[in-house]
Protein backbone atom coordinates (compact mmCIF):
# COMPACT_ATOMS: atom_id res chain seq x y z
CA UNK A 1 0.00 0.00 0.00
CA UNK A 2 1.54 3.53 -1.23
CA UNK A 3 1.49 6.56 0.92
CA UNK A 4 1.25 9.94 -0.62
CA UNK A 5 1.68 12.98 1.32
CA UNK A 6 -0.19 16.42 -0.18
CA UNK A 7 0.02 19.95 0.88
CA UNK A 8 -0.19 23.23 -0.57
CA UNK A 9 1.24 26.52 0.17
CA UNK A 10 0.90 30.44 -0.42
CA UNK A 11 3.21 33.02 -1.95
CA UNK A 12 4.24 35.11 1.68
CA UNK A 13 5.06 31.47 3.22
CA UNK A 14 7.75 30.31 0.61
CA UNK A 15 10.74 31.54 2.42
CA UNK A 16 9.43 29.75 5.79
CA UNK A 17 8.57 26.03 4.05
CA UNK A 18 11.88 24.55 4.53
CA UNK A 19 11.17 23.08 8.55
CA UNK A 20 7.74 21.82 7.73
CA UNK A 21 9.21 20.14 4.43
CA UNK A 22 12.14 18.81 5.94
CA UNK A 23 9.66 17.28 8.95
CA UNK A 24 8.06 15.44 6.32
CA UNK A 25 11.41 14.17 5.25
CA UNK A 26 11.74 12.95 8.58
CA UNK A 27 8.74 10.75 9.17
CA UNK A 28 9.52 7.11 10.04
CA UNK A 29 6.89 5.76 7.89
CA UNK A 30 8.51 5.97 4.21
CA UNK A 31 5.97 8.00 1.81
CA UNK A 32 6.01 7.45 -2.24
CA UNK A 33 5.35 11.23 -3.04
CA UNK A 34 5.56 13.92 -0.99
CA UNK A 35 3.54 16.53 -3.10
CA UNK A 36 3.74 20.32 -2.72
CA UNK A 37 0.85 21.94 -4.63
CA UNK A 38 1.27 25.58 -5.74
CA UNK A 39 -1.48 26.68 -8.21
CA UNK A 40 -0.19 28.85 -11.30
CA UNK A 41 -1.91 31.85 -10.22
CA UNK A 42 -3.54 32.89 -6.47
CA UNK A 43 -6.78 34.45 -6.20
CA UNK A 44 -5.35 36.24 -2.57
CA UNK A 45 -2.12 37.49 -4.04
CA UNK A 46 -3.30 38.53 -7.81
CA UNK A 47 0.44 40.17 -8.09
CA UNK A 48 2.56 37.27 -7.39
CA UNK A 49 5.07 36.87 -10.11
CA UNK A 50 4.90 33.29 -10.31
CA UNK A 51 8.90 32.45 -8.63
CA UNK A 52 8.51 28.95 -7.29
CA UNK A 53 10.03 28.26 -3.53
CA UNK A 54 13.28 26.13 -3.11
CA UNK A 55 12.27 22.68 -1.59
CA UNK A 56 14.40 19.62 -0.48
CA UNK A 57 14.96 17.05 -2.89
CA UNK A 58 12.29 14.99 -2.24
CA UNK A 59 9.33 17.47 -2.56
CA UNK A 60 7.36 17.63 -5.81
CA UNK A 61 6.09 20.39 -6.54
CA UNK A 62 3.05 20.45 -8.61
CA UNK A 63 1.15 23.35 -10.20
CA UNK A 64 -2.97 23.04 -10.76
CA UNK A 65 -4.17 25.47 -13.29
CA UNK A 66 -6.75 26.79 -10.97
CA UNK A 67 -6.71 28.23 -6.99
CA UNK A 68 -9.41 26.51 -5.06
CA UNK A 69 -8.21 28.30 -1.57
CA UNK A 70 -6.39 25.82 1.23
CA UNK A 71 -8.62 22.81 0.09
CA UNK A 72 -6.30 22.91 -2.83
CA UNK A 73 -3.92 20.94 -0.28
CA UNK A 74 -5.68 17.55 -0.98
CA UNK A 75 -8.53 18.21 -3.82
CA UNK A 76 -5.76 18.23 -6.83
CA UNK A 77 -4.02 14.62 -5.12
CA UNK A 78 -7.31 12.80 -4.27
CA UNK A 79 -8.41 13.42 -7.82
CA UNK A 80 -4.87 11.93 -9.16
CA UNK A 81 -5.37 8.75 -7.01
CA UNK A 82 -8.86 8.25 -7.23
CA UNK A 83 -9.41 4.14 -7.92
CA UNK A 84 -6.16 3.57 -5.90
CA UNK A 85 -5.83 1.87 -2.08
CA UNK A 86 -3.40 4.80 -1.62
CA UNK A 87 -3.07 6.19 2.07
CA UNK A 88 -3.56 9.99 1.10
CA UNK A 89 -2.53 12.19 4.13
CA UNK A 90 -3.05 16.09 3.65
CA UNK A 91 -1.10 18.36 6.09
CA UNK A 92 -0.59 22.06 6.62
CA UNK A 93 2.77 24.09 5.63
CA UNK A 94 3.07 25.72 8.89
CA UNK A 95 3.91 22.85 10.96
CA UNK A 96 6.81 20.77 12.22
CA UNK A 97 5.55 17.30 12.78
CA UNK A 98 7.17 14.87 15.10
CA UNK A 99 9.00 11.72 12.96
CA UNK A 100 6.78 9.51 14.36
CA UNK A 101 3.51 11.55 13.71
CA UNK A 102 2.37 9.95 10.45
CA UNK A 103 2.76 6.13 11.94
CA UNK A 104 1.29 7.14 14.77
CA UNK A 105 -1.75 8.16 12.76
CA UNK A 106 -2.10 4.87 10.40
CA UNK A 107 -1.61 2.62 13.46
CA UNK A 108 -4.77 4.36 15.08
CA UNK A 109 -6.47 3.87 11.85
CA UNK A 110 -6.32 0.24 12.69
CA UNK A 111 -7.82 -1.88 10.13
CA UNK A 112 -10.61 0.58 9.62
CA UNK A 113 -9.90 1.58 6.27
CA UNK A 114 -13.76 3.12 6.06
CA UNK A 115 -12.41 5.68 8.21
CA UNK A 116 -10.58 9.25 8.10
CA UNK A 117 -8.22 9.59 10.61
CA UNK A 118 -7.33 13.12 12.06
CA UNK A 119 -4.91 14.03 15.80
CA UNK A 120 -6.76 17.28 15.71
CA UNK A 121 -10.85 18.34 16.13
CA UNK A 122 -12.59 21.75 16.19
CA UNK A 123 -13.72 22.14 19.71
CA UNK A 124 -16.91 24.09 20.33
CA UNK A 125 -18.84 23.57 17.21
CA UNK A 126 -21.90 24.18 18.90
CA UNK A 127 -20.80 27.97 18.05
CA UNK A 128 -21.20 27.72 14.58
CA UNK A 129 -24.52 25.67 14.05
CA UNK A 130 -23.59 22.22 14.89
CA UNK A 131 -25.84 20.71 18.03
CA UNK A 132 -25.50 17.49 17.63
CA UNK A 133 -23.21 14.52 18.27
CA UNK A 134 -21.13 12.62 15.95
CA UNK A 135 -23.17 9.57 14.36
CA UNK A 136 -20.41 7.34 13.92
CA UNK A 137 -19.25 6.86 17.65
CA UNK A 138 -18.52 7.94 20.84
CA UNK A 139 -16.50 11.31 20.83
CA UNK A 140 -12.97 11.63 21.57
CA UNK A 141 -12.25 12.74 25.86
CA UNK A 142 -9.66 15.66 26.77
CA UNK A 143 -7.27 14.91 28.76
CA UNK A 144 -6.46 17.92 31.01
CA UNK A 145 -3.51 18.83 32.86
CA UNK A 146 -2.31 20.71 35.71
CA UNK A 147 -0.59 23.27 33.34
CA UNK A 148 -3.58 23.31 31.13
CA UNK A 149 -5.24 24.65 34.18
CA UNK A 150 -2.92 27.03 35.34
CA UNK A 151 -3.28 28.34 31.53
CA UNK A 152 -6.65 28.83 31.57
CA UNK A 153 -6.90 30.68 34.81
CA UNK A 154 -4.14 32.92 33.44
CA UNK A 155 -6.73 33.79 30.65
CA UNK A 156 -9.20 34.25 33.12
CA UNK A 157 -6.99 36.59 35.17
CA UNK A 158 -5.79 39.11 32.16
CA UNK A 159 -9.20 38.87 30.60
CA UNK A 160 -11.10 40.61 33.89
CA UNK A 161 -7.95 42.85 34.43
CA UNK A 162 -7.48 43.77 31.14
CA UNK A 163 -10.51 43.25 29.19
CA UNK A 164 -8.27 41.70 26.70
CA UNK A 165 -9.14 38.01 25.66
CA UNK A 166 -6.79 35.72 24.46
CA UNK A 167 -6.93 32.78 22.56
CA UNK A 168 -7.96 29.60 24.88
CA UNK A 169 -4.77 27.98 25.32
CA UNK A 170 -4.13 24.37 23.43
CA UNK A 171 -3.43 20.98 25.50
CA UNK A 172 -0.06 19.21 25.70
CA UNK A 173 -2.12 16.54 24.47
CA UNK A 174 -5.16 16.51 22.92
CA UNK A 175 -7.06 13.60 23.97
CA UNK A 176 -7.09 10.86 26.04
CA UNK A 177 -9.46 8.43 24.03
CA UNK A 178 -9.82 8.50 20.47
CA UNK A 179 -13.22 9.21 19.36
CA UNK A 180 -15.44 10.31 16.48
CA UNK A 181 -16.21 14.40 15.55
CA UNK A 182 -17.27 16.76 13.29
CA UNK A 183 -14.51 18.96 11.95
CA UNK A 184 -10.74 17.58 10.79
CA UNK A 185 -8.78 20.23 11.36
CA UNK A 186 -5.52 20.47 8.78
CA UNK A 187 -3.11 21.21 11.19
CA UNK A 188 -2.59 18.26 12.99
CA UNK A 189 -2.91 16.10 9.60
CA UNK A 190 -5.46 14.15 8.33
CA UNK A 191 -5.38 10.70 6.59
CA UNK A 192 -7.81 9.44 3.89
CA UNK A 193 -8.45 7.54 0.88
CA UNK A 194 -8.63 9.13 -2.54
CA UNK A 195 -11.85 8.46 -2.73
CA UNK A 196 -13.38 9.92 0.22
CA UNK A 197 -13.71 12.60 -1.75
CA UNK A 198 -14.92 13.41 -5.41
CA UNK A 199 -16.05 15.78 -7.90
CA UNK A 200 -18.38 17.63 -6.17
CA UNK A 201 -15.98 19.06 -3.69
CA UNK A 202 -14.71 21.15 -5.97
CA UNK A 203 -17.44 23.32 -6.46
CA UNK A 204 -16.85 25.71 -3.79
CA UNK A 205 -18.93 28.69 -3.01
CA UNK A 206 -17.60 32.17 -2.60
CA UNK A 207 -16.99 32.70 1.04
CA UNK A 208 -16.99 29.13 1.94
CA UNK A 209 -13.36 28.34 -0.02
CA UNK A 210 -11.45 29.94 2.79
CA UNK A 211 -12.32 27.19 5.26
CA UNK A 212 -11.06 23.94 4.25
CA UNK A 213 -11.70 22.43 7.17
CA UNK A 214 -15.20 22.58 7.23
CA UNK A 215 -15.82 22.32 3.58
CA UNK A 216 -13.49 18.97 3.43
CA UNK A 217 -15.38 17.54 6.90
CA UNK A 218 -18.98 18.36 6.01
CA UNK A 219 -18.27 16.65 2.43
CA UNK A 220 -16.80 13.35 4.77
CA UNK A 221 -19.99 13.53 6.40
CA UNK A 222 -22.19 13.80 3.56
CA UNK A 223 -20.32 10.53 2.16
CA UNK A 224 -21.24 8.88 5.40
CA UNK A 225 -16.89 8.49 6.73
CA UNK A 226 -16.08 8.87 10.24
CA UNK A 227 -13.41 11.05 11.42
CA UNK A 228 -11.78 9.50 14.09
CA UNK A 229 -9.34 11.71 16.76
CA UNK A 230 -6.81 9.73 17.64
CA UNK A 231 -5.62 9.67 21.33
CA UNK A 232 -2.25 10.75 22.44
CA UNK A 233 -1.13 13.49 19.95
CA UNK A 234 -0.35 17.16 20.59
CA UNK A 235 -0.76 20.45 18.61
CA UNK A 236 2.56 20.33 16.24
CA UNK A 237 4.87 23.35 16.73
CA UNK A 238 3.99 26.16 14.22
CA UNK A 239 7.26 27.56 11.87
CA UNK A 240 7.71 31.28 11.22
CA UNK A 241 5.17 30.88 8.47
CA UNK A 242 2.40 30.64 10.83
CA UNK A 243 1.96 34.59 10.91
CA UNK A 244 2.05 34.87 6.91
CA UNK A 245 -1.20 35.62 5.37
CA UNK A 246 -3.14 33.47 8.18
CA UNK A 247 -6.67 32.94 7.00
CA UNK A 248 -8.23 32.55 10.62
CA UNK A 249 -7.18 36.01 11.16
CA UNK A 250 -8.67 37.62 7.84
CA UNK A 251 -11.53 39.08 6.70
CA UNK A 252 -12.24 37.52 2.73
CA UNK A 253 -15.24 38.58 0.72
CA UNK A 254 -16.77 40.58 3.77
CA UNK A 255 -16.71 37.63 6.34
CA UNK A 256 -14.15 36.94 9.30
CA UNK A 257 -13.32 33.17 10.23
CA UNK A 258 -16.40 32.41 12.50
CA UNK A 259 -18.76 33.67 9.97
CA UNK A 260 -16.79 31.83 7.04
CA UNK A 261 -17.22 28.44 9.53
CA UNK A 262 -20.42 29.27 10.15
CA UNK A 263 -21.64 29.89 6.67
CA UNK A 264 -20.54 26.60 5.53
CA UNK A 265 -22.09 24.78 8.50
CA UNK A 266 -25.32 26.12 7.16
CA UNK A 267 -25.00 25.50 3.53
CA UNK A 268 -24.04 21.67 4.40
CA UNK A 269 -26.95 21.44 6.68
CA UNK A 270 -29.09 22.64 4.19
CA UNK A 271 -27.84 21.06 1.05
CA UNK A 272 -27.18 18.07 2.32
CA UNK A 273 -29.05 17.44 5.56
CA UNK A 274 -26.22 16.91 7.81
CA UNK A 275 -25.31 17.86 11.03
CA UNK A 276 -28.38 18.22 12.13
Amino acid sequence: MSLVVSLSAIPPRFSELQPALEGLLKQTVQSDEIRLYIPKKYRRFPDWDGQLPDVPQGITIIQPDEDIGPATKVLFAARDLAGTDTDLIYCDDDRIYHPQWFEHMIAARGDRTDIAVATSVLNHVDKIGIKVPSRHGKSPRHRTTPLHVYKLLRRKVKQITTGVIDPKPHRAMQFRRAGFDHIAEGLGAVLIKPDFFDETMFDIPPVLWTVDDIWLSGHLERKGIGILCAAGFGIPPETGAADEAALHRSVIEGANRVEADSACVKYMQDTYGIWL
